[in-house]
């Protein structure tokens, strides 16, 4: 009996110099990794990473258990910011979020602050029922005013974990309850120089980790971050998660894993030198530009892969909110089973009925009207889609849908190799080349255009004022007519330029199709 008793007062003795220590522990901390890694692409402004961060000692490293915080409380919000601003009144520190789940609201971090996320620790936002406030889009996480050189950090993406607590509010989107709006999870939007590296993001109300706005917030590193919500075709979906939305400048992005309900990543206005590689895409609707695209150039989208995502590459705009796009490059990268593998379009609204309806009423071209150019897509593999939609043709291997007013132009496609249910619509763009043994099948029909080929016309669903080589020989897009009676009144020319009005039989040019008349 007495050394039982011994044995359990050893024990809690043990215990409680283990709790001491584990508030006083010091987290080891270095950006070597991230110096080395940078990845600059030549020519290119260096991404900065965060700096003049303190020497991390006992003095300047606070754990939220210090200032009241326990797994039982009904909030943490109060007990974790107190925390925050003893880092920022000390010059800065790290906070540190010990092993358990911990409820939080909205919190502010300061300049020169880490917030460490311990293994099997979890942030877990007050839940729907709990918020005071459905009417804000203030981020959960944010910055004090001006904030700059700050960290997020966990120690493993699969167990420092930021959980949402998302299914209401999706329920609410589905409900349209009046007044609501979603803040991101995390997003720094006045100072520069972020890093976010080893942890994971669940379930979050709306959009995970936003960089910056309106092209504040510059200089970023996000990599070993996992993100997951439900898929938007789930049964019960969620809305509007899109993974890494981009509204800023020089941004390195790597090593993550984004399964989810929106966009899985997206650059949006003012994105500028963004370079994103090595990311695994599960359902998503893919590696996306826009809606928003003032100001935006050099994008660099390499080493992806892509399984069940709705969508590749997708550039996507509309005459209200874009620009001059330029300098765009998709590359090196594997999709299988994804519904649309390559999509540029100028109607991000509403696609029209038909271009020749476009065509009738084009608008006039502003400052905002969307013109998209210089985009290579390159060492790209598609394969695996085979589903029958019931609008089958807004579900294509490639899609360029330009304006009557504002073509796009100036694509390259080098070695790119797809294989799709449905084949490819171009409209209203000019300067398209594949180059470089690109390949297209269309399963649905059984068609394979080699790249010894002639150009992509069995593989052609729709084209119309649209101009392209393949692989080095010139083609414009073609037409067959098999009865002449459409042709009454109408004007052709023949190869050699020469005007004829209803011809019967042969090749001609019109409205910049080749037509051949059988």
């Amino acid at each position: 009996m007495k050394i039982k008793l011994s044995t359990t007062i050893t024990t809690v003795a043990l215990l409680l110099m283990n709790s001491i220590t584990l508030s006083a522990q010091v987290i080891d901390f270095s950006m070597a990794e991230e110096i080395a890694g940078k990845n600059t692409p030549e020519g290119w402004t260096e991404v900065n990473l965060p700096q003049s961060l303190p020497t991390f000692t006992d003095a300047n490293t606070f754990y939220i258990t210090d200032f009241g915080a326990t797994t039982t409380n009904a909030d943490n919000t109060q007990a974790i910011q107190a925390a925050l601003d003893a880092a920022n009144n000390a010059g800065g520190g790290m906070v540190v979020v010990p092993a358990g789940e911990w409820l939080f609201g909205r919190i502010t971090i300061g300049s020169k602050t880490v917030l460490h996320l311990c293994a099997h620790a979890t942030l877990k936002l007050l839940a729907y029922s709990d918020q005071p406030d459905h009417t804000t889009k203030d981020p959960y996480i944010k910055g004090k005013n001006g904030a700059s050189d700050i960290v997020i950090e966990g120690e493993s993406s699969e167990t420092s974990i930021i959980e949402g607590q998302g299914a209401p509010w999706w329920d609410a989107v589905e409900q349209k309850v009046s007044g609501l709006q979603r803040g991101s999870i995390i997003r720094f939007s006045q100072g520069q120089r972020y890093l976010f590296r080893h942890f994971r993001i669940q379930n979050a109300p709306g959009t995970n980790l936003t960089l910056g706005q309106s092209g504040k917030g510059a200089h970023n590193t996000v990599h070993d971050v996992h993100i997951y919500a439900p898929a938007s075709s789930a049964s019960d979906p969620s809305h509007n998660t899109d993974g890494i939305p981009i509204w800023t400048q020089y941004c390195n992005i790597y090593n993550c894993y984004i399964d989810t309900g929106d966009d899985n990543v997206v650059t949006d206005t003012d994105a500028q030198y963004i370079h994103l590689w090595n990311c695994n895409f599960k359902a998503g609707h893919g590696a996306s530009l826009g809606s928003y695209t003032q100001n935006m150039h050099h994008i660099i989208y390499e080493d992806l892969t892509f399984d069940g995502t709705d969508c590749g590459f997708r550039l996507k705009s509309n005459t209200d909110r874009s620009g001059d796009v330029h300098d765009i490059i998709f590359r090196n990268c594997t999709m299988q089973n994804v519904a649309t593998p390559i999509q540029i379009t100028a109607w991000y609204d509403k696609l029209p009925d038909s271009p020749e309806e476009a065509e009738a009423s084009p608008e006039t071209k502003t400052s905002s009207t969307p013109e998209f150019h210089n985009i290579l897509i390159q060492n790209v593999t598609a394969s695996g889609y085979n589903t029958k939609n019931s609008n089958d043709k807004n579900y294509n291997g490639i899609m360029i849908y330009g304006r009557p007013e504002s073509y796009v132009y100036d694509v390259t496609f080098d070695n790119v190799r797809i294989s799709h249910r449905n084949g490819v619509r171009l409209f209203f763009c000019k300067d398209i080349r594949f180059i470089n043994g690109c390949t297209f099948t269309k399963t649905r029909t059984n068609k394979t255009v080699e790249a010894t080929g002639n150009d992509l016309s069995p593989v052609m669903e729709n084209s119309y004022k649209a101009t392209y080589s393949w692989n080095n020989l010139s083609s414009i897009s073609t037409q067959t007519i098999s009865d002449s009676s459409q042709t009454k009144n109408t004007h052709f020319y023949t190869l050699n330029g020469c005007q004829v009005i209803a011809p019967s039989k042969g090749i001609f040019i019109h409205q910049g199709k080749k037509i051949v008349i059988k």
